[in-house]
């Protein structure tokens, strides 16, 4: 079994742009990022997801992609 996260892009002020994942629902995965990283990024929602198994994020968590 496999489950779909919503990926977060995020671009700093400097302009560096970074790839969040967030094992919470699509419309809540922009403030889940926002509680980690703070304000002052243009963040945006992806149409694509991340696919992984059940048990690789607990619910709520929060992880930077790194690619």
């Amino acid at each position: 079994m496999v489950v779909r996260l919503p990926i977060v892009a995020v671009i700093s002020a400097d302009g560096e742009r970074s790839y969040w994942v967030a094992a919470v629902e699509p419309e809540k995965a922009i403030d889940a990022v926002v509680r980690v990283i703070g304000n002052g990024h243009v963040i945006r929602l992806l149409r694509h997801s991340l696919r992984v198994k059940p048990d690789a994020l607990r619910p709520g968590e929060v992880r930077q992609l790194r690619l």
